[in-house]
């Protein structure tokens, strides 16, 4: 079963977050059309690993799992998985 994020909700990984990053994803719906929209996830980093890619996946796993992205290997090495 999926599970959609509603507008305006700040999901926060964890009950108790020391070290929190708040990530702001710019997201689209094209089936219920509209504007796209920042939303925002507040992620704890002593649960996360070191990368952006972490953060994303930890909030796919946990947070909302209607978030799509694409990702490499994840070696750091060729910079496929930089963020723009």
């Amino acid at each position: 079963m999926l599970s959609r994020a509603s507008r305006g909700v700040r999901p926060v990984a964890g009950a108790r977050a020391f070290s929190t990053q708040a990530f702001k994803i710019y997201r689209y719906d094209p089936e219920v059309g509209g504007k796209p929209r920042l939303q925002q996830y507040d992620v704890d980093l002593t649960t996360c690993g070191p990368m952006i890619l972490d953060g994303l996946v930890k909030i796919k796993d946990e947070m909302d799992s209607t978030l799509a992205f694409r990702r490499s290997c994840r070696e750091g090495i060729c910079g496929s998985c930089a963020m723009n």
